[in-house]
This record gives C-alpha cells, structure tokens and sequence, in this order.
C-alpha cells in the first residue's frame, strides 16, 4: 500500500475529522488538568492529533539521528518536509559516522530510511484527521556528548532512542481513539520494537558496555545487562508517559526544554515528569480495557493487581498522590464504580511502613480506554 493510500483509508476511516479532539487522559503530570471529585476521576487532556503530534517530535529525533550518521546532513536534504505549527529549529551536534562492520552500516542505512518514512506518514495522518503537523522543533543531538565519534558510540546512543521509542508507542497506543490510527501507530511500534531488537542484538554481537539504566523501565543488552529484550517479568514491553519520555529527553522533571529539545518540543505535550519508576514485577490491569459504554456514559472495570515487594498498596487516580481508589493488600482485584473516563490512569503505590505517594514508589500503572459504538 503506498503512502497516499495510506492516508486516503485513514481519512475515510475516521469519523468527525474536524472536530477530533476527544478527551484522552495520560499522567496528569505530564498531561493536563486532572480533578477527582466524590470519587469520580475526570481529566482533561489532548486527543488523537496531539498524541500524534508528540510522536513526530520523537520521530523528527531519531530521523535527523539516522541521518546525519549515513548521510553526514539532515533529514530536510533527503526530502522531508521539517515546517508546521510550532517554533521550528536547527539541528545541532550531528556528523557522519565512520561504520567499521558492515553489517551494521547496512542496519543504520535502513534505519534512516524508515525513520524519515515515519515523518511523513504522521504528517499525513494528521492531515487527515484535520490537524496541523508540527515543525521539526531545535534539536541537539550531541546533549549526552556521544554518539558521532564511532560506530560504538553510536550504537550506543541508537539503542537508547530505540528503546525509549518502544516505550512511547505502547504507552500511547491505548489512548488513541481511531481505530484506523490505532492500526497504523501498532505497525510503526512493531517497526521500533524491530529496530531495538536489531540495535541490542548489535551490541551484544560486539560486546559494547552501554550507559547505566536511564531509569525504572531501562533494561540494558548485554554484556552490560542481561537481557537481550527489553522486557518486564511478564515478558510484555514497559511503557512510558509522554512526561516520562520527555523526562529522559529534556533530563530533568517538570521541565519544558533541555537535552535532546534546547528549546523544547512542539505541540501540547512538552512538559517532562518523573523518570519512570522500577516496577520489580508488580503489574497492574483493568478488565475490560478498553470499556465500551454508550455514548455519554462513564465507564466501570475491574482492577487487578499484584506487587510482591510490597506488603500493603494503594491504587490512587491519575497520580501517585490523587484520589484513593482502595488502601488493601499486595494482592487483590476490585470494580470500580461508573466514573472512569478515557485516558484514566491508575497508580499502584507500595505504602508499606508509611511510604510517600510519589513516583518513587510507583510500582506499576495502567491507563483505561472508553470508547463509544
């Protein structure tokens, strides 16, 4: 299917282009405006064009990666439209780098290419739904002082950005509201998750030591770490809010610029939260996810969860401190009244012996869709 197809399904796919903006909540630290009132979360958040719009920033990113290390220039030299909504910028820090194996030269070329592929397939999809796609925002590719001067380097800085990739589209996905959007953004995730399989098997191949855990949800390849996939206890991709990701992209907690973005992203997601928080196999899960309900309607679902590190839990609405949804034991399954919105995010917190509600006792999340026939 080419690329215009591509768009022409996805715009006839989706109903009420023009007025896209349905709510669908994430952190509300990163995200928006949360109020839990009489025990009812509601939350106000950005819908499918701003979720895609948070994506071209990370797919801007990477692409302008890719590119300077094959071609030595920016992804505006290959072809791709880099203007929009938003402050546009320079790309700074880049260079080609010299590729020793071949076959790795060969991976990154493909990895360039697919990456400037994904630029203009969000450009498209936000056309389609009516939006307007941002400009490519000022970016520093040099903000960790490597990844240009060899190939080691590089691959090193490429399984970081690949990773974190992965995190970002899973966290995503359940919040998009198109079904036709949600198809192509879980074939782009499948397409990161592939080049993060290549990229750490890569390293592992070469016996490359890698940067120390960038937080929580990092699992390192060898021969730093031990896992050749960058999976949970449950053998499942971690996940990351949008805060989250711009937390490791900025480098600090409620920022708006720094690192990778000196001058921040563009459209409504651009504030960073607190580095995503080590899970130690404690998961939390909703059934049904998503809720469908007639439209209007708030929706129920029953809440599971288990944390074998901690003796007593709470889950809390929309942020480790918010309203309380149940004080109970490591183990336990609950419904939840008819008050849970799209994008209700739940927080599994370990209080034992009196631990603070914050995001460093976080033990696991979970974001609930609702949807409407």
């Amino acid at each position: 299917m080419t690329e215009k197809s591509i768009i022409s399904e996805l715009a006839s796919q989706v109903p009420n282009r023009r007025s896209f903006m349905q709510k669908v909540g994430l952190a509300s630290a990163a995200l928006g405006t949360v109020a839990v009132t009489g025990g009812m979360a509601q939350s106000t958040a950005p819908g499918d064009i701003n979720i895609l719009n948070f994506a071209l920033n990370l797919e801007y990113l990477e692409a302008e990666f890719y590119t300077y290390a094959t071609t030595g220039q920016g992804i505006a030299q290959a072809g791709n439209v880099i203007t929009g909504s938003g402050v546009s910028g320079a790309t700074t820090g880049g260079a080609m780098v010299t590729f020793t194996d071949p076959t790795v030269q060969a991976v990154v070329t493909e990895l360039a290419s697919d990456e400037r592929t994904h630029v203009t397939l969000l450009q498209g999809a936000i056309a389609s739904l009516g939006g307007t796609a941002i400009a490519k925002p000022a970016i520093n590719l040099n903000a960790l002082g490597f990844g240009f001067v060899g190939m080691n380097a590089f691959l090193t800085l490429a399984r970081i950005f690949e990773d974190i990739g992965v995190t970002a589209y899973g966290g995503a996905a359940p919040l998009i509201q198109s079904g036709a959007i949600l198809g192509y953004a879980a074939r782009i995730l499948a397409t990161e998750a592939l080049h993060s399989g290549n990229i750490r098997a890569q390293i592992a191949r070469l016996g490359l030591a890698t940067t120390p855990p960038l937080d929580g949800a990092d699992h390192l390849p060898p021969p730093s770490g031990s896992q050749y996939f960058p999976t949970d206890s449950y053998a499942i991709t971690e996940t990351r809010t949008p805060g989250q990701v711009l937390y490791l992209a900025y480098g600090a907690p409620n920022a708006t610029s720094g690192g990778f973005f000196p001058a921040g992203v563009n459209g409504t997601l651009n504030t960073s939260a607190a580095a995503a928080a080590t899970s130690d196999g404690a998961t939390i899960t909703a059934s049904p996810n998503p809720i469908h309900v007639v439209a209007g309607a708030d929706g129920a679902t029953t809440v599971t969860w288990n944390a074998p590190s901690a003796q007593i839990i709470q889950v809390r609405v929309n942020s480790p401190n918010g309203a309380l949804f149940t004080d109970n034991f490591n183990t336990g399954s609950m419904m939840t009244g008819a008050w849970v919105t799209n994008g209700t995010m739940l927080f599994l917190q370990d209080v034992t012996n009196g631990k603070a509600l914050t995001a460093a006792n976080t033990l696991a999340t979970v974001v609930i869709g609702v949807v409407t026939p």
